[in-house]
């Protein structure tokens, strides 16, 4: 007796996977989440990638700080809204953005044959263009810090949790729309981001 048991499951299209941004999550797995009980966000995105910080203050920064607000707070957190009381929150929530420009070049190529080869007159074989393209692409980058780690006297605030979405930049719309769903993909990808308050 043979038992053969089968699954269809439709093959995703190729052509529309470039469409949303990849999510990568990673976080420490000995930290509590559960212990925690407030959080600081500040009301700006770092702007990485020039030699000086820039800070990204506009609607659409807050669009992507209020989802996180909201799946912070969704999952029992409290926000702690005032910078002079940052130092008070257990945990700091710092986004960062990065755009970038790939170019990409064939470059010439000399041919198959050393110049001369068939003559003085004949510069050898070779393909007789280049082929050049560019695309950008966009990532925000999430990181949760342990603030209560600085009561104890460290330096250097431990990530204890990490988010990074990356993909095509488009117009400035539907990047937004993008990032938000990434953030919220973020959190669903880490349940065990969760307040026990």
């Amino acid at each position: 007796m043979t038992l053969t048991i089968t699954a269809c499951e439709k093959d995703p299209d190729l052509g529309q996977l470039d469409s949303d941004m990849v999510v990568y999550t990673d976080y420490d797995s000995s930290t509590d989440f559960g212990k925690f009980k407030t959080y600081f966000l500040p009301d700006s995105i770092l702007e990485a990638g020039s030699h000086h910080a820039t800070y990204w203050k506009d609607d659409n920064s807050q669009k992507l700080i209020d989802v996180v607000a909201a799946e912070m707070d969704s999952r029992g957190y409290q926000r702690i809204t005032n910078p002079e009381l940052k130092t008070e929150a257990d945990l700091g929530v710092q986004l960062s953005y990065i755009a970038q420009r790939v170019n990409i070049s064939s470059g010439w190529w000399g041919g198959w044959w050393d110049y001369g080869y068939w003559g003085p007159w004949w510069g050898g074989w070779y393909y007789p263009y280049t082929i050049n393209y560019s695309y950008d692409t966009n990532t925000l980058v999430m990181e949760m810090v342990n603030l209560s780690d600085n009561e104890k006297g460290n330096t250097q605030l431990p990530v204890v949790w990490y988010a990074d979405a990356s993909g095509y930049q488009y117009n400035s719309n539907y990047n937004i729309k993008l990032m938000s769903a990434a953030i919220e993909q973020a959190f669903e990808q880490s349940p065990y981001i969760q307040s026990n308050k």
